[in-house]
């Protein structure tokens, strides 16, 4: 959940309750305020599972393609989504970094190929099929995916309150997913959203909320749950955004 208006004591600037001005969105022309702010971070309330790369190897469904967002010369977006080593790579440091900060594990290193590797995402974690912690955004914030990781989950255990839950047993076995997002486009209803397929963004004067690919059953249940996290009674009042996106998750074992 993405809050643009106030601050949050002791983390100013980050554009989660921050960050200035928000301008509307017009026409159903322009992208959602965060992204073209620039504003690369806001935490996710995901409940479901959605279209992904597995991990172990599995294949997943295709969600749309675009422009490869990695620079010459490093790992390619098409490699990264067959090479199932790195995707491995990328979930142990992720969870490493979780135990690490909570107290419960003394860290990994990161991911050498992972520097200078440009790429937004997102970080959740499960303890089952219930979401204990997330974060992320549709822009990168630095030119490393490990560092970009690292930071979804430094602010996923700061700023989302269910984090504050977490013990030790559920730390250790939690699922960690990492969701690679497409660009959010307008679209004007809900109705134009195949939630198998797409996430819904939806956002209001305030703060944003997403519903990512697959959590949703039906487009009406994901704009009802959007408008219901937004605390948000006038669906007139909100904007909303499609967008693609691909992820990788972690066995459902302890680790």
């Amino acid at each position: 959940m993405w809050k643009g208006k106030g601050e949050r004591n002791g983390d100013p600037g980050t554009g989660l309750k921050g960050g200035g001005s928000r301008s509307g969105v017009r026409g159903g022309e322009s992208l959602p305020s965060l992204v073209r702010l620039g504003v690369a971070l806001f935490p996710f309330l995901v409940l479901g599972w959605f279209s992904m790369v597995r991990a172990d190897g599995s294949a997943a469904a295709e969600t749309g393609s675009g422009p490869s967002p990695f620079p010459s010369g490093t790992l390619s977006h098409s490699r990264l989504r067959s090479d199932t080593v790195r995707q491995q790579e990328l979930l142990r440091y992720a969870k490493g970094i979780f135990l690490a900060r909570l107290g419960f594990g003394g860290g990994v290193a990161p991911p050498l190929w992972a520097a200078g590797v440009r790429r937004a995402c997102f970080v959740t974690f499960f303890s089952g099929k219930r979401v204990i912690a997330c974060s992320g955004g549709f822009l990168p914030r630095t030119p490393d995916l490990a560092r970009e990781i690292e930071e979804n989950v430094r602010q996923a255990l700061h700023l989302d309150r269910r984090a504050a839950r977490i013990d030790g047993k559920a730390a250790r076995a939690a699922r960690v997913l990492i969701t690679f997002p497409g660009e959010p486009r307008p679209v004007a209803s809900y109705q134009a959203v195949d939630p198998t397929r797409q996430g819904l963004f939806v956002e209001n004067e305030r703060w944003g909320v997403a519903i990512v690919p697959g959590e949703a059953k039906t487009a009406s249940w994901a704009f009802r749950e959007a408008l219901r996290r937004l605390g948000e009674r006038d669906p007139s009042r909100v904007r909303l955004f499609a967008f693609d996106a691909w992820g990788i998750q972690s066995e459902k074992r302890s680790e």
